[in-house]
């Protein structure tokens, strides 16, 4: 007999071993011991006569969509052991979850999935995001002025305030306190990360995180100050090279789709990518509807998501990935 639980706090080291399966538990071990708000009782499992075969992660975020803020549900970390696959376990689990997120009170929920069929059978539904595949220029480009690596002790507080600037303009992005910060710069790399920031008058105006993700630099989060866009550019210059050696950079262009011809005319080839990839749940119709100003049809419509978080204007960041 199957069971579907959540977990102690002392056996995480159970689940990490389970994870151990897919990728290395190092990586996972980042999540549950530097993110601020991982909890025990929702990381769920699956348990057959003693033994862990399945588990899933349900990762609390906050997310500004419309000017206010919703709890969000992350769905991530979805593994099942070889041997008990295609036996309805990963099913039953995400059929807690929903249980779950229900009775905590969350709004929405979101997960990265490359099965859009598997989770759609489960209320989670496709959602387009822009990004950007860019082609460093022909000719190798000096670093601008001013571009220098990111030192947390210096420039956090400048940068969670570009952050909160340039990021909530947008709808999509994650609300951070110091201390999701302080565990985002230590679980968010790949397993590290490039950290630039860009000073105009003595004061951080832009910032860039670039991470090796599956083979491909990525720009996993970028930001700037009203009238920064130049050394926003900048560092996008200085981010090309960093991919020059594989020739291809991603960047999220939804957040700034007026970057496409700025970065044309620096020499960059740029191709739009709509990514497929994420999936969006409503968890609590009633929650969203009074929060977004919406009626019950508007959230219960097709078109919801595309309405909330517009392809060209909206934007989560890889860098809150899970």
């Amino acid at each position: 007999m199957i069971t579907v639980r959540p977990i102690e706090h002392h056996e995480r080291e159970r689940v990490l071993d389970l994870l151990g399966e897919w990728i290395s538990r190092e990586f996972f071990r980042r999540y549950f011991e530097h993110d601020p708000a991982f909890r025990d009782d929702l990381c769920l499992v699956a348990e057959e006569d003693g033994r862990l075969v399945s588990t899933l992660q349900i990762i609390p975020k906050t997310v500004r969509i419309g000017g206010r803020d919703l709890r969000v549900g992350g769905i991530g970390n979805v593994f099942t052991s070889e041997s008990h696959r295609h036996r309805g376990v990963a099913s039953r689990l995400l059929r807690r979850a929903v249980e779950v997120m229900e009775r905590e009170g969350f709004d929405l929920s979101l997960l990265f999935a490359a099965r859009l069929t598997f989770y759609a059978q489960f209320g989670w539904a496709s959602h387009r995001r822009l990004l950007a595949a860019l082609v460093p220029p022909s000719e190798p480009r000096p670093a601008p002025p001013g571009i220098r690596a990111f030192d947390p002790r210096r420039d956090l507080d400048a940068v969670m305030a570009v952050h909160d600037e340039y990021s909530h303009a947008r709808g999509g992005a994650v609300v951070r306190d110091r201390d999701y910060w302080w565990g985002q710069l230590r679980y968010a790399g790949n397993p590290g990360e490039t950290f630039l920031v860009a000073e105009r008058g003595g004061r951080v105006a832009a910032y860039a995180r670039v991470v090796d993700l599956y083979g491909i630099h990525t720009v996993m989060e970028h930001g700037a100050v009203a009238g920064g866009r130049d050394a926003l550019l900048g560092l996008l210059v200085a981010a090309g090279e960093i991919a020059r050696d594989r020739g291809l950079l991603l960047l999220h262009l939804g957040a700034g789709p007026e970057l496409k011809d700025d970065l044309s005319a620096r020499g960059f080839g740029v191709t739009e990518v709509e990514d497929v990839f994420w999936m969006w749940r409503v968890v609590c119709p009633e929650s969203v509807a009074a929060k977004l100003g919406l009626t019950a049809a508007e959230v219960g419509a097709p078109e919801l998501f595309d309405r909330l978080l517009p392809l060209r204007g909206s934007v989560y960041w890889t860098s809150d990935r899970f």
